[in-house]
């Protein structure tokens, strides 16, 4: 078990994190590149998941459209496999509900919901307060991308923008979550998706101007552009937080540093539960032993440029109030992307 700590009363065993601005993280890289797709399919059960990857689209039920489908293959643009949730040919917030009690258990970095205006909303927030609850309670650290939704919040990526691809198809903002959650989840935690190509687009619809684009990027919405090349590309990789605080400054918009948080929080869980709950004695040994697999761990981020200027004492590990608990402190700066280049060119 994992999640958040203010105090030490925890009941059940469990590595228990925060991770704070300039003072929280990580350990060993895990696996990333899955999303889950909530989508109405016009064929299959209502509450069927089918796993589909580039290469193997068996799962998909007997008579599904390329319509079913278009969705899937944006998030495959990004994702190693795509779980997409049957939610039948309409639905509402019970059959959201019901989606998000199967998905308790099932392990992914993303969840894109293709849906957004007036119709949708109470749906979103559904999603929005799930997806809080598993990374402040559950420790289950996940993000997800919706269209139009003013969250202000590290675990919500806000799309509101759409693209035109090249046969002519113009995607909604609503639908291309599914492209960004697909980048998102496949992105390495070393790994910004700013100016990521969209494989496959054309434009983006509707064009903004410079003003347009700050205004929306202040707003915490991710947003397209079409370069100087003439490819449409990610804007700049943030998440939908907007307000800052002393304890998520602004580091903490960026995608790349939650990629490092969330991946280092579900390393340490890892490492925990397979090597050290219930095996290793809660004395100065034991807690040095874990201690080291920690210095290890982070020296190993440090060489992913996940991380920067650590060194080994910015990780301690002392006993808890309890027999059995040990309280750990990590100090660790994640590295971000040079996405702003300033530069001063004088002419004489």
């Amino acid at each position: 078990m994992a999640g958040t700590w203010t105090e030490q009363n925890k009941i059940l065993p469990g590595a228990y994190l925060n991770f704070r601005t300039n003072a929280p993280l990580s350990i060993t890289p895990g696996e990333r590149g899955t999303v889950v797709l909530m989508q109405e399919m016009s064929t299959g059960v209502v509450g069927d998941m089918y796993e589909i990857t580039a290469t193997d689209a068996s799962k998909y039920p007997t008579g599904t459209t390329a319509a079913d489908k278009l969705l899937v293959n944006e998030a495959l643009k990004g994702a190693k496999t795509v779980l997409v949730y049957n939610l039948g040919t309409e639905h509402d917030v019970d059959t959201i509900t019901a989606a998000l009690v199967a998905l308790r258990t099932v392990h992914f970095n993303t969840l894109a919901y293709p849906y957004t205006g007036s119709t949708y909303t109470a749906n979103q927030t559904v999603i929005k307060t799930w997806i809080e609850g598993m990374r402040e309670d559950e420790g289950v650290k996940i993000q997800a991308v919706m269209a139009n939704m003013t969250a202000d919040i590290e675990s919500i990526i806000n799309v509101s923008q759409g693209v035109k691809l090249s046969d002519g198809t113009e995607l909604t903002p609503a639908q291309c979550t599914a492209w960004v959650a697909g980048q998102t989840a496949g992105a390495n935690i070393n790994k910004s998706n700013t100016g990521q190509k969209y494989a496959g687009a054309i434009d983006v619809v509707p064009r903004m101007t410079k003003s347009e684009m700050e205004a929306a990027v202040t707003a915490g919405q991710f947003i397209f552009k079409v370069d100087t090349a003439q490819n449409v590309t990610a804007v700049y990789d943030i998440n939908s937080l907007t307000t800052v605080t002393d304890e998520k400054g602004k580091m903490f918009k960026k995608n790349r540093v939650i990629r490092t948080i969330d991946g280092i929080n579900n390393d340490i869980t890892e490492i925990y539960e397979s090597n050290y709950v219930g095996e290793i004695d809660n004395n100065p040994d034991g807690r040095s032993s874990l201690r080291a697999t920690l210095i290890e761990y982070f020296n190993e981020l440090q060489r992913m440029n996940a991380i920067q200027n650590f060194t080994a004492d910015d990780v301690t590990v002392n006993p808890g109030t309890d027999s059995d608990a040990v309280v750990i402190d990590c100090y660790i700066q994640p590295v971000d992307s040079i996405e702003k280049i300033y530069i001063t060119v004088s002419l004489n």
